[in-house]
């Protein structure tokens, strides 16, 4: 027996009062209605209505089944009708969150290309470098750099990301040489304010990792910020190389302690893992995958 067929008849005979204009609403015979109703009951163990000669009535059981049904029927009709219109062309409200930094350098240009692509998609991207709660706040997609803590969300690795130690050539230029990390109380730091290490940078080499104390100069909670700062000739930055690249390219920062980087992160998109994801949403994911996956086009040369 198909069990949605009977939750079908079962909610028609609970919301009609009867099995004859149920067989009416679901134009089916009223010995039809009759029989899936008896089967769903069979399948479940439980008797869902009361059939006398005059009436039928719901029991207790029946009526808190009913409430789960109905939600269940419609979010199957409700799935299939997003189906066969995204067989088409997927359309529909999106909710994202995406950090500061990463959202403006590269999600940003990235949904210019997929907003042509799909035209019908509508996305309203949130900026912010705080931890959403996905679920509560009603986001259907966050993009997220940094190490997968929350078991909850199912998640999709987009690109690695890597942390570097730079400065302006300037700066470099005007103060002592580094050499080892423990040199870097004698330099201005330009810390991110929301690091999750507080004031101690953990740096990474052939020779094994190396924990450092900082003593912090200027403190911001976005990168570009930074960046901008350290290009100034303002201090050593620890930056990701998404935001710095390009001017590390350029030169208008260079590597300081070129042997060591912070331990590598991952950009990864999280979504909720109870919830089925529609069309458009693992439309989007499906793009941000094909763009950022694979060698990061920011470390290309």
């Amino acid at each position: 027996m198909d069990r949605l067929s009977g939750m079908e008849a079962f909610i028609a005979v609970a919301e009609t009062g009867s099995f004859s204009a149920a067989g009416k609403r679901l134009d089916l015979a009223r010995a039809v209605v009759s029989k899936r109703v008896a089967a769903l009951e069979s399948v479940m163990g439980a008797q869902l209505l009361n059939r006398t000669t005059r009436r039928v009535s719901i029991t207790g059981p029946g009526a808190e089944f009913y409430e789960r049904c109905r939600v269940i029927v419609e979010e199957f009709n409700i799935a299939g009708d997003e189906l066969a219109r995204n067989q088409v062309e997927p359309e529909g409200h999106i909710k994202l969150s995406v950090p500061m930094s990463f959202g403006q350098l590269h999600i940003a240009p990235a949904l210019l290309d997929f907003m042509d692509r799909f035209p019908k998609i509508v996305v309203n991207m949130i900026l912010t470098d705080r931890f959403v709660d996905v679920v509560a706040e009603g986001y259907d997609l966050v993009v997220r750099v940094g190490n997968l803590e929350d078991s909850s969300l199912t998640s999709r690795h987009l690109a690695p990301v890597q942390r570097i130690l730079c400065a302006s050539p300037d700066y470099i230029r005007a103060n002592a040489p580094l050499h080892e990390p423990g040199e870097l109380a004698n330099h201005r730091i330009l810390h991110y304010g929301w690091h999750r290490t507080g004031t101690r940078w953990d740096l990474d080499s052939q020779k094994g990792r190396v924990s450092v104390e900082v003593a912090v100069h200027f403190s911001a909670n976005n990168g570009e910020v930074l960046a901008a700062a350290a290009k100034a000739g303002k201090g050593v930055a620890l930056m990701p190389n998404f935001v710095v690249a390009a001017d590390i390219k350029k030169g208008n920062l260079v590597r300081v302690l070129p042997d060591y980087e912070a331990t590598s992160v991952g950009l990864h998109a999280l979504w909720p893992a109870s919830k089925l994801q529609p069309t458009r949403v693992r439309t989007l994911i499906d793009f941000l995958i094909e763009r950022f996956s694979g060698e990061a086009y920011w470390d290309r040369d």
